[in-house]
């Protein structure tokens, strides 16, 4: 083929031939390949596909934040769009499963939940990451040494039982700051490190601007 005829042709090509993609390239293909494959094998179309994702929730005056210690002794403290506690509740199971089947029914219990921070981990912290995200709600998963680092100094954390009586004076410190009622400075370590892991929430979230003051 001579050059005359390359230019009637209208095409360039490159000197070196075809440029291969790269590997991301031929990666991310394979995946959409994939995808497609996959919804047709299920006989859903895109526009089928993303009406069943749940939309994450808005926020808005009447959104809740709620704060989670959780095991079978599981408390949840409430927090509203103020960031101020609203109330905090308790549950206690007879087994794990029965918690992890409970999750679903907890968080359609409480109004408005926007925001939902859980103390914990494992199969039981997924069950709320699942129940949550079929509602829109947005999750966070932390364990004990990340909020206590917000409230608690390092000689009050070095052991769990003594974090735990800490806890307790703090979270009533909470309760009065926040005007809570029908709550009552008499709680369990439960209850309290809910309380706390829920303003730890609120705090990092941005929905309190001015944290409360905590004598230790």
């Amino acid at each position: 083929m001579g050059r005359r005829d390359r230019e009637s042709d209208g095409r360039s090509e490159p000197k070196w031939g075809r440029r291969t993609p790269p590997k991301s390239e031929r990666a991310a293909a394979a995946e959409r390949l994939e995808a497609e494959e996959r919804r047709k094998d299920a006989g859903l179309s895109r526009s089928a596909e993303a009406l069943r994702a749940t939309a994450p929730r808005v926020l808005g005056e009447k959104s809740r934040f709620i704060g989670i210690d959780l095991g079978l002794a599981t408390a949840f403290a409430i927090y509203n769009r103020d960031g101020r506690l609203e109330g905090v509740r308790s549950r206690r199971f007879q087994s794990k499963d029965a918690l992890r089947a409970a999750a679903a029914s907890i968080l359609d219990e409480i109004p408005h939940v926007h925001s939902v921070i859980v103390e914990g981990g494992g199969d039981l912290a997924e069950s709320w990451q699942k129940a949550a995200a079929h509602r829109g709600i947005h999750l966070r998963v932390v364990q004990a040494g990340e909020w206590r680092r917000m409230f608690l100094y390092e000689r009050e954390r070095r052991d769990g039982a003594q974090a735990k009586a800490h806890a307790l004076k703090l979270a009533a410190q909470v309760i009065e700051w926040s005007e809570t009622r029908g709550v009552t400075a008499q709680l369990g370590h439960d209850a309290a490190e809910a309380i706390l892991v829920g303003l730890f929430g609120v705090i990092e979230a941005g929905w309190l601007r001015d944290a409360p003051r905590l004598r230790h």
